[in-house]
């Protein structure tokens, strides 16, 4: 019936006792939902692949060549620390060294074992491994099943299932590519010593000797590709261990601790090979640019050699004059300055071509290997090589030009510099040769006073020292440099090496999901019981007519638990009779200010039918007859008549049959095996009940009653699905509004609200019928209700349920 009414939003404020009591009374969807969420979150922390964490930790500091000072060091700078960690960040997240890595360890070759939920790698607890020809195609992503028959032979085994094609690798030159399935199934015996060899796969088993396998067991192999392989392991995470500290700790997490242990001692070696390799490209590149230039040397000193033992041989040796020797010593010293500086003027020379040339420069030779120590040119060489290397290690982990325009920018920015230095120093250069020059012309004019076989003696002698000294010089840049190379230590040291000590997982983490669980199985009810309490809009307690009504509360009738609706005829002494035995006294207070004399009418009506009218009706009928006063119930409910089958009646003739004038007043009454109780039934439903509810014949029938009884009753129509109850109003003292527990909506008392404060209709009172204690609506009202015990002896003993009668067993004892 509630479709007939509109339903509309409570403005009243949220009851948090009511709902948190209402969320107690649903302890049982509390119990249910977490133990649902908890064992649920057991079996997903169970099958969830446990993840770990493994680490190590290393140093990076400038480890200085203690064989050379600052001005002819040659080692090669990675920039400050900042500088060092972004690289070494840069170079772990790069494919080419982490593919370096995976290649060396060969992590694409996996040894597994079946466990509960899926295959567990077991890498070194393997008791074999498998030596695979890496020239050869190899199946990927297949699990090949390996049992050993004895201690000298296995059986291969594998099922493509519904594959119908699989996918092969080529390890050496990393190429993939799919082959179509020719037999779906593959088994075959070999002998530890015997190589697989198929179209799609080509390895041999080495038995490990220091770890005994069981021919009980399953073992279980799988190839994967490099590519797979690079993307899992290049999450690496590097950071600094203490701020303002060079120590980095390299992190790396995956399902298997002696595998990442591995692969960060793998990493971290790399790592220190590599920078040594980059320290050393200062001596690298000036070993190779002395070599070439003492190809030509190295001839010039045997072509003078030779020429001296050739005038040996034509000339007598002849001892040079003290002036000779002196005017030689002193052409020596300029050559040996000429040597220098040409020395100079050719490192100038082809770093300015290297520079308009070429497009890297991370090979540049070290200004110190010519002599140059010009501070621009050595720091601005230095610099362009850091660049030069840094932008070259950034093109292998970015695609992204938007990334290098910036060093290129810087790149360019130093080369322009560098050029401006070498044509500066080059001008200096030339001038210093030209000043040296027209000395040894000076020189060599008065060397031609000289005989000429002494001439001839020394000049030969001087070519030759002047190689001789060329080459010396050479060799001991060249020893340098290679002393250099051999001395240079890296500057990243394992502090601490990566190890499986059995840490624990870090995932799935089992707090945390229990944490949620326990969260989700206590919201879930609590989301139910809000739902339920925000759309609940039915009538449970007294509070909630209150909150819904100015119209007072007459009292409160429990649930009746007898066979019919003579409650207080058939119980008494019941909770029930005495609640109908309150609402009677209540009404005393309404009839106070009328004729002690004047016979009295209530009338009972509701919202809708279902709410107990009837039973109230029957019920505050009998509680007046009681008292010894001539009662007298009228059943005006025409469309729906119902009170006769309690009194074992019949609704033949009724209150119908009078209105229509067919009969009189003594005709339509029956009297009941009650004292002081009559009764008068409806009678057949007429067309015109509204009609006739409001007809003269009516007022007289009023006037009739109030004649002959001190108490009349009138049981009505719903009056909020028809109007007849509200044409009655002007015949009645009292009347009494029906409203059910959990069944009356609160949207149904719209219409009786309305009219109340309108005052069209006064004198009216609320019954909540049906009222049953229960906590979850945080109320406990009326007579009996909510004493527990404390009224035992008071009342009747009401019929009890067998699991109330086991509670009270325990209870007692």
């Amino acid at each position: 019936m509630e479709e007939e009414f509109e339903e509309l939003t409570s403005q009243n404020s949220f009851n948090i006792k009511a709902f948190a009591l209402r969320a107690l009374s649903y302890w049982y969807l509390f119990v249910i939902t977490l133990g649902i969420a908890f064992v649920v979150t057991y079996f997903y922390n169970k099958r969830l692949q446990r993840i770990y964490n493994v680490e190590s930790l290393i140093s990076i500091k400038e480890e200085q060549n203690p064989f050379f000072s600052a001005n002819t060091s040659l080692v090669f700078n990675w920039g400050g620390t900042s500088d060092k960690i972004e690289t070494i960040r840069i170079i772990l997240e790069s494919r080419s060294h982490n593919e370096e890595i995976v290649r060396l360890l060969q992590s694409y070759v996996h040894y597994l074992r079946k466990g509960e939920y899926r295959y567990e790698d077991i890498y070194k607890s393997a008791p074999f491994r498998v030596e695979i020809d890496e020239l050869h195609n190899q199946m990927i992503d297949q699990v090949m099943k390996i049992k050993f028959l004895n201690d000298d032979s296995y059986e291969l085994s594998f099922d493509f299932e519904e594959k119908n094609a699989y996918n092969v690798i080529n390890y050496t030159s990393n190429t993939t590519t799919t082959e179509s399935v020719v037999s779906k199934e593959f088994k075959q015996v070999y002998n530890i010593k015997d190589t697989v060899n198929l179209p799609y796969l080509k390895f041999q088993v080495t038995k490990l000797p220091d770890i005994a396998w069981n021919t009980e067991q399953d073992y279980y192999l799988r190839f994967s590709s490099i590519r797979s392989e690079v993307n899992q392991y290049r999450n690496i995470n590097v950071f600094l261990k203490r701020k303002g500290a060079s120590l980095l700790v390299m992190s790396l997490t995956g399902p298997n601790r002696a595998i990442l242990a591995d692969y960060l001692n793998a990493t971290a070696e790399v790592l220190k090979q590599k920078q040594l390799e980059q320290k050393n490209q200062f001596a690298v590149n000036i070993i190779a640019f002395i070599d070439e230039m003492m190809i030509g040397v190295k001839d010039s000193l045997e072509l003078e050699e030779g020429r001296i033992k050739e005038f040996k041989q034509r000339n007598e040796v002849l001892n040079p004059s003290a002036e000779g020797d002196a005017l030689f010593r002193k052409l020596t010293n300029f050559d040996d300055q000429v040597s220098t500086l040409n020395l100079k003027l050719q490192y100038c020379e082809l770093l300015k071509d290297y520079l308009i040339n070429a497009k890297t420069y991370s090979d540049l030779p070290a200004p110190a290997s010519s002599g140059i120590t010009n501070q621009n040119i050595v720091q601005n060489v230095t610099k362009i090589i850091n660049l030069s290397v840094t932008r070259a290690q950034r093109a292998k982990t970015t695609k992204n030009a938007i990334f290098l325009k910036e060093i290129d920018r810087s790149v360019e920015a130093t080369r322009k510099v560098l050029l401006e230095s070498i044509i500066t120093e080059k001008t200096s250069i030339e001038l210093n040769l030209q000043d040296i020059r027209s000395r040894i012309a000076r020189t060599k004019a008065e060397f031609r006073k000289l005989p000429a076989e002494e001439q001839e003696l020394f000049n030969i002698q001087r070519n030759y020292e002047i190689s001789q000294a060329s080459y010396t010089m050479l060799l001991t840049k060249r020893n340098e440099a290679g002393i250099a190379k051999v001395s240079n230590v890296s500057d990243i040291k394992v502090i601490d090496k990566a190890r499986d000590l059995g840490q624990a997982a870090i995932a799935p983490n089992t707090q945390k999901n229990f944490t949620v669980a326990l969260f989700l199985g206590a919201l879930l009810p609590l989301l139910f019981v809000f739902l339920t309490t925000i759309l609940d809009n039915n009538i449970h307690t007294p509070d909630d007519l209150k909150e819904n009504s100015n119209i007072p509360i007459l009292g409160i009738i429990g649930r009746s638990k007898t066979i019919n609706n003579l409650a207080v005829f058939n119980s008494p002494k019941s909770s029930v009779a005495e609640s109908f035995r309150g609402i009677r006294s209540s009404l005393q207070y309404i009839y106070k200010d009328l004729d002690k004399n004047k016979s009295k009418t209530v009338m009972v009506t509701s919202s809708v039918s279902g709410e107990g009218k009837t039973f109230c009706s029957i019920n505050i009928a009998s509680v007046f007859s009681l008292m010894g006063k001539k009662t007298v119930l009228v059943g005006l409910d025409l469309r729906k008549p119902k009170i006769f089958d309690d009194f074992e009646i019949t609704n033949d003739i009724g209150a119908v049959n009078y209105l229509i004038g067919q009969k009189t007043l003594e005709e339509v009454v029956q009297s009941t095996k009650y004292e002081n109780l009559d009764i008068i039934t409806s009678g057949p439903i007429p067309p015109n009940p509204s009609e006739l509810l409001i007809s003269q014949q009516m007022e007289k029938f009023m006037a009739e009653l109030h004649e002959n009884y001190d108490y009349v009753i009138l049981d009505t129509p719903p009056l909020g699905l028809v109007s007849d109850a509200v044409d009655l109003i002007k015949y009645v003292d009292a009347t009494m509004y029906l409203v059910r527990q959990e069944y009356t909506k609160k949207a149904m008392l719209n219409v009786i609200n309305e009219k109340y404060r309108k005052k069209e209709i006064t004198n009216i009172s609320f019954v909540l019928n049906d009222f049953r204690q229960k906590a979850k609506y945080g109320y406990s009202y009326g007579y009996g209700y909510g004493y527990g015990n404390y009224g035992n002896g008071y009342h009747e003993d009401e019929q009890k349920s067998l699991l109330t009668r086991f509670k009270n067993l325990f209870k007692k004892s």
